[in-house]
């Protein structure tokens, strides 16, 4: 026996849509705002809403530019860091060396 039902309008469905998107909203700023991270299941399902509605991101070239800069200083920095041990387990060898 087949049932039949009534289908919601397409203003009750925007509604819905609308809240639904709001409740993932709140959910996020008072995770972020809380320092609790919300678990996988709800990041699972707000990652699915985004992507049914083809909700993409683009990268502003600002930012990358600023993010490159920001990766570029750190690199600069483990470089540094990673030579000076270098150098000092070099000069340890060579005395080492000269010793025996």
């Amino acid at each position: 026996m087949a049932r039949k039902g009534k289908s919601a309008s397409t203003s009750a469905l925007a509604e819905l849509h609308e809240m639904l998107a709001q409740v993932f909203i709140d959910d996020l700023r008072q995770s972020r705002e809380e320092n609790i991270p919300l678990p996988a299941a709800n990041l699972g399902v707000i990652r699915q809403f985004l992507k049914d509605n083809e909700i993409t991101a683009s990268i502003d070239a600002d930012d990358m530019a600023s993010i490159r800069d920001e990766f570029a200083d750190e690199l600069a920095q483990r470089r540094a860091q990673n030579k000076a041990k270098l150098a000092n387990v070099l000069a340890e060898d060579d005395t080492a060396f000269l010793m025996q």
